[in-house]
């Protein structure tokens, strides 16, 4: 197509009125004009729909049939579903089932996170303590086979400015009615990520279920383009740092990001990848501990100071090139 047809085509467009807004999608009418082929417009509305350079990252779903639970977690898909334009990926840092991770957990699960599918959003999960990943394997096979390693669920999200490595720190037991609640990531998925790290240009956001003092990795970063680590685990927004090695300026910020809707801080965070940096907003609903108040009136005054002093919480993360 000519320039000048081609801005024709873009003269048509304003004069019929057809104005394109964040999160719709490209009308028939306009592709003929400007002439796009079929994959081309499919692309122009991958683009206007979702935001490459937003990542939802929840944690701590505990879907748990009966219980209080999956509700809550309904709650933020539907609050995800009416961001415009919507996020590419939404990355999950483990505990997806209860307690045990149980079949049926994760059937229930399915079911909530299908909207999230239906929508084009690319979903990852990990494996927090109160996992099986055989059980999920079994229920998300498509999930279990994108994993970088055979027997863990390891991932790399890869958007335009920054990646994203989800670790496996879960520990399995032989109980299967318990669970073991410390984290630990093995030699090999060491040497995994070791690898991961040395080959990678771009900004990388370091994830796992567990704490970085549980998952030991932090000697890994050292001389790498790693800018962050965040975990769940804890149920709490919780933001800190850590060093990259004794005397070097440089410093590894790190974040516990909340719950979706088991006990403790209940929300989800955004991160909004810049070119220079990135910066994550956490969106807390409430906090309860152990459980909700059935009776609004009862809630302590210290449940509502947190969420007060939570409220429009952000931290910045500096990339490290």
């Amino acid at each position: 197509m000519k320039r000048r047809e081609f801005l024709g085509g873009l003269a048509a467009i304003g004069c019929q009125g057809l104005a394109l807004k964040a999160g719709a999608a490209l009308p028939s009418s306009a592709k003929n004009i400007l002439g796009m082929g079929t994959d081309m417009a499919d692309e122009v509305n991958r683009k206007a729909r979702f935001d490459e350079n937003a990542v939802v990252i929840i944690s701590d779903t505990h879907v748990n049939p009966g219980g209080y639970q999956p509700g809550k977690f309904q709650r933020v898909v539907d609050d995800i579903l009416k961001m415009r334009p919507l996020p590419q990926n939404v990355i999950a840092l483990g505990d997806m089932a209860y307690l045990t991770g149980k079949i049926s957990e994760y059937e229930l699960l399915r079911e909530h996170i299908r909207p999230l599918e239906d929508a084009g959003i690319t979903l990852t999960m990990g494996m927090g303590n109160h996992d099986r990943r055989e059980n999920f394997a079994k229920v998300f096979p498509s999930y279990a086979a994108k994993s970088k390693m055979k027997q863990f669920m390891t991932f790399v999200v890869e958007t335009p400015r920054a990646n994203f490595i989800v670790l496996d720190s879960l520990q399995e037991g032989d109980d299967l009615n318990g669970w073991i609640g410390d984290g630990k990531i093995t030699d090999e998925q060491r040497q995994w990520l070791d690898n991961e790290l040395k080959n990678c240009k771009k900004p990388v956001f370091v994830c796992a279920h567990h704490p970085l003092e549980e998952t030991n990795v932090g000697a890994s970063f050292v001389g790498t383009t790693a800018c962050g680590y965040i975990h769940g685990h804890h149920h709490k927004w919780n933001t800190g740092w850590t060093w990259e090695k004794w005397g070097s300026p440089h410093i590894i910020p790190t974040l516990c990001i909340p719950s979706t809707g088991h006990w403790g801080d209940i929300g989800y965070t955004v991160m909004r990848l810049g070119k220079e940096d990135a910066v994550i907003e956490l969106k807390e609903y409430e906090f309860f501990f152990a459980e909700p108040m059935k009776n609004p009136a009862d809630i302590p005054d210290s449940w509502k100071k947190i969420v007060e002093d939570n409220k429009g919480q952000k931290f910045h993360f500096a990339y490290n090139r």
